[in-house]
């Protein structure tokens, strides 16, 4: 199974925590993942199945205040439904994505 990260951040400084609707989804091999934090905080992103099985851990460590952009690379998977799970400081969210092949 290949599953990978790209990693990007903007200097724009946000005002609050935020994950935003990974894009495209569905996706078939390549979706990205965006959020925002507001302070110098420690982040861990994993991504699950439906099973609650962490299928990656794309990134777990401290960044700057700024908007990150992940790659979330899913080769390797099967179709079906996946969450990413953001998780920094006091703040922490989950989104449903949909693997289509």
């Amino acid at each position: 199974m290949i599953v990978a990260a790209a990693f990007g951040k903007r200097n724009i400084i946000p005002s609050g925590f935020h994950l935003e609707q990974n894009d495209p989804d569905p996706f078939e091999k390549l979706t990205t993942i965006k959020f925002c934090l507001p302070c110098q905080s420690k982040v861990t992103v994993l991504i699950t199945n439906s099973y609650g099985k962490v299928v990656d851990k794309l990134i777990s460590y401290a960044h700057e205040a700024g908007t990150y952009e992940l790659g979330f690379f899913a080769d390797g998977l099967p179709k079906g439904t996946y969450y990413c799970h953001v998780v920094a400081d006091n703040y922490s969210k989950s989104q449903e994505i949909e693997l289509a092949k």
